[in-house]
């Protein structure tokens, strides 16, 4: 202990700091200071130092020369972070849409295509189907190409192929919020895709059994509901009469055998009727 003081009072004694004229050695000015107050002052100039270099480490763009690659990485996977979480909230706004139509649409309600201009179309304009024409096609044909269609993109589908051949039980009765038409035809018959296209939903609904939904090129959407199987899985791509389900008695809704068909186009129903012959 008697050390420590001993060592303390050496470093309290005060010292005379002088400055003279070297010519006549007159004193200029004189300071008193201690060991202790030197070292106080050296210690506070220090810290002052180290503060401002931390400021100009956090504020500007020196620190980024003290980078290391451990940093760079760290600062890459943030990036690539907040780039995944505006995807992912953009995919979720979109689900959300796609999700509100699906239902409008299982519920016989109109809708407007929300994902139209979101998702804009990529099928490729000059696929020819190779499969043989009959003689309802070649009428039908014959119908859209003399027939004035007041909206110029079904001028660029060159036809529809008929999803089932039967009879039709229920004509397209919008006032009724029946938005398709009801084709009688035996259970299991294929049920083929009218048109190139993209399945965006396959699933059961309590009133309408099973149902697939294919979204085609310019803005046409097509539904085939109380299915009793489905091929096709969502996302998949398929071309015109390309199998996707089988003719059921699904739902509630359904007394019988049949196939109920919905054609929509940015999310204004159509008549089936008015573009294609289901007749055997």
């Amino acid at each position: 202990m008697s050390k420590f003081s001993s060592f303390l009072k050496r470093i309290r004694e005060k010292h005379t700091l002088s400055y003279s004229d070297e010519g006549n050695y007159d004193e200029k000015w004189s300071l008193k200071v201690s060991t202790l107050n030197i070292l106080s002052l050296l210690a506070f100039y220090t810290i002052v130092t180290l503060f401002l270099f931390f400021l100009l480490l956090k504020f500007t763009g020196i620190g980024n020369i003290f980078e290391t690659s451990s940093d760079q990485a760290n600062m890459d996977q943030v990036h690539k972070n907040a780039s995944s979480i505006d995807s992912l909230y953009e995919a979720t706004a979109s689900t959300d849409l796609y999700l509100r139509d699906l239902k409008k649409i299982l519920n016989d309600e109109p809708f407007y295509d929300s994902l139209e201009t979101a998702q804009p179309d990529s099928f490729p304009s000059n696929y020819q189907p190779d499969f043989e024409k009959s003689v309802e096609d070649s009428i039908l044909r014959a119908k859209m190409e003399n027939d004035e269609i007041p909206d110029q993109e079904l001028l660029n589908v060159a036809f529809f192929f008929p999803p089932v051949k039967g009879v039709v039980s229920r004509s397209f009765d919008p006032n009724n919020k029946h938005y398709g038409v009801d084709i009688s035809t035996p259970e299991d018959a294929v049920v083929k895709s009218c048109l190139e296209g993209i399945v965006i939903y396959t699933g059961w609904d309590s009133e309408v059994g099973q149902v697939i939904i294919v979204q085609h090129n310019y803005g046409f959407l097509s539904v085939y509901k109380h299915c009793s199987k489905i091929f096709k899985k969502q996302g998949q791509s398929i071309q015109t009469g390309d199998p996707i389900a089988l003719v059921g008695n699904t739902g509630s809704h359904s007394s019988g055998p049949h196939l109920h068909f919905e054609l929509w186009e940015k999310g204004q129903y159509l008549n089936p009727e008015d573009f294609i012959s289901f007749n055997r």
